[in-house]
């Protein structure tokens, strides 16, 4: 065979293989499985992320919160913003041992991890609070414990649209602030809440709630510490949480 033939055989052989080899790729195809199981994949991913966003979502567009049998004609709902409203809240100035003789009181350290704004609606009247989640650090009185977190009923929404009098404390609670919290642990008496023939039991919507937005709660802000220093007239000038445990750690032992 001289060299011409050979070429040409080879050539004829190399096309016939190639055609064979590109008609065979066109057949084999991904079993049925595979393509059912990725699609099975993303379904679970959809729904995986579809209830994990939900709660948030609902919380931001005025979900209701479930109560007890007797919470009675009232309904309590999230909402994102209080209305641009001005209350005051009738606020009795104590004297720091009439703070600390307050009936089912804790005392705690602690960072707010949450707030969430809540509408309360009393047959039609209508009022607006917040609640905190807030971690407890370190337990100076009650059955709270570290590393715990506990729900607290701030006496205010938390706004800018909105203004509580009396309440300049409180309100200036921020998410991933520090301070030392003083609220009361709500019990079957203490949790009442009767307004317009309606009756919201507050431990249905929190553990613990504030008596007023002034005098129990020390804040560590960006423009320092917060708190009411007309009632604590005492330690006035203290500027760092640090001091406030060591008045308090004094007032306890009395």
């Amino acid at each position: 065979m001289n060299a011409k033939k050979f070429s040409d055989a080879m050539s004829e052989l190399d096309t016939k293989y190639v055609d064979e080899a590109l008609d065979y790729q066109k057949k084999v195809k991904k079993p049925s499985w595979i393509k059912w199981g990725v699609l099975a994949a993303c379904f679970t991913i959809i729904i995986v992320t579809a209830v994990s966003v939900l709660p948030n979502y609902l919380n931001q567009q005025g979900a209701t919160v479930a109560l007890s049998d007797g919470s009675t004609n009232v309904v309590v709902r999230y909402i994102d913003e209080a209305p641009m409203i001005k209350t005051s809240l009738d606020l009795q100035l104590l004297t720091e041992e009439e703070v600390f003789s307050t009936s089912d009181m804790a005392i705690f350290r602690g960072i707010v991890l949450e707030i969430k704004n809540i509408e309360v609606d009393f047959n039609g009247n209508k009022e607006y609070r917040a609640i905190a989640q807030i971690e407890v650090e370190e337990v100076f009185q009650g059955s709270c414990e570290a590393g715990e977190t506990v729900s607290v009923l701030l006496p205010c929404p938390i706004s800018e649209e909105t203004w509580v009098e009396d309440t300049d404390v409180v309100s200036a609670i921020k998410i991933g602030m520090t301070g030392i919290f003083m609220p009361v642990l709500y019990n079957d008496e203490n949790s009442i809440w009767e307004q317009n023939h309606a009756r919201l039991v507050k431990k249905d919507i929190a553990e613990y709630g504030f008596l007023d937005g002034l005098q129990y709660a020390f804040l560590e802000t960006d423009s320092g510490l917060v708190f009411s220093r007309e009632t604590y007239q005492s330690i006035a000038d203290v500027t760092t949480l640090n001091e406030v445990e060591e008045y308090i750690q004094t007032m306890l032992q009395r």
